[in-house]
C-alpha cells in the first residue's frame, strides 16, 4: 500500500510552475498530530515482529506461493526485533503515553512558519515583481507522529500529507506524504527527564520537516530520505 500511494503522488513542483510559485500561505495546524502507538513496544511486540517479518518475506518474495525461502528468516527477524522492542516497552512502560502528552503540548505551527520561510525565501526563477497576495496555498490534510521503540537513542517520526494549489485558479499542482524519521542526541531516560526541551526538540523537527518538504517542492529530482538528527543543543538537522 506505501508504494502505491508513493508511486500516485506528485511531491515535485512542474519546472512552469516553480516559477510561477515564489509565494506561498501555507494553512494553520489547529489539532496536534495524530498520535500513532508503536504496537511492538508491548506485550505483543515479538508476535507483531514475527508477522511483520513474515510480510516483509511475501513482500520480497513477489507474494508466489512457491518463493517462501524468505518468509521464515523474515519473520524470525521479525521477531526478534519485535521480542526487544516489547522488552524495551516494558522498561519504560508509560514512554508512549509520555510522548502523546508531549505532542498535544507542542506547537505544530514551527512546521507552518519553517516551510513559508524557504518557500518565500528569493530564488532566480523568481527575480519578477512579486503580487501582493500569495501565489499558491500548502494545505496540511494530515498530520502524524509516533515513537520508536523506547530504547537507546530517543526515536521518533513525523509524516504530513499536504498538497500545493495556484492561489488564483484553484489548480491543484501537486501533492504528496513528507515522512522524517528523528534520532534524538539523548537517550530515552534523558530525553524524557527533561520534558520542556524534549517538546523543544519535537518543535525543532517540525521545523525541519517543513524545509524538507520546501526542498521537496523545489527539487528538480526526488529527494533522498529524511532521516534527521538533534545535537546536544537539541538543533535537528538531516543526517
Amino acid at each position: 500500500m506505501t508504494l502505491f500511494v508513493t508511486a500516485c503522488a506528485v511531491p515535485l513542483l512542474a519546472p512552469e510552475d516553480r516559477r510561477q510559485v515564489c509565494s506561498v500561505v501555507v494553512g494553520e495546524i489547529s489539532d496536534p498530530p495524530n498520535f500513532h502507538e508503536n504496537v511492538y513496544a508491548g506485550s505483543a511486540g515479538g508476535l507483531a515482529g514475527a508477522g511483520a517479518g513474515a510480510l516483509q518475506g511475501l513482500i520480497y518474495s513477489g507474494g508466489f506461493p512457491g518463493v517462501i525461502v524468505t518468509v521464515p528468516l523474515g519473520a524470525l527477524i521479525g521477531a526478534v526485533g519485535g521480542t526487544a522492542c516489547a522488552a524495551s516497552g516494558f522498561s519504560h512502560p508509560n514512554a508512549q503515553a509520555d510522548f502523546e502528552r508531549l505532542l498535544e503540548a507542542v506547537d505544530a505551527n514551527a512546521l507552518k512558519r519553517a516551510l513559508e520561510s524557504e518557500m518565500n525565501a528569493p530564488r532566480a526563477e523568481c527575480s519578477r515583481t512579486r503580487t501582493t497576495g500569495p501565489d499558491a496555498t500548502i494545505e496540511i490534510e494530515k498530520l502524524d507522529a509516533g515513537m520508536g521503540c523506547p530504547f537507546s537513542q530517543q526515536q521518533y517520526w513525523i509524516a504530513v500529507q499536504w498538497r500545493t494549489k495556484l492561489a488564483a485558479t484553484g489548480r491543484q499542482l501537486n501533492w504528496s506524504t513528507t515522512r522524517c524519521a528523528q534520532t534524538s542526541f539523548r537517550n530515552v531516560d534523558d530525553w524524557f527527564a527533561d520534558p520542556e526541551r524534549a517538546r523543544a526538540e519535537i518543535e525543532n523537527t517540525f521545523a525541519a520537516t517543513g524545509r524538507r518538504m520546501a526542498a521537496q517542492l523545489l527539487a528538480k529530482d526526488m529527494p533522498y530520505e529524511c532521516t534527521l538528527r538533534s545535537d546536544s543543543t537539541g538543533a535537528v538537522v538531516a543526517k
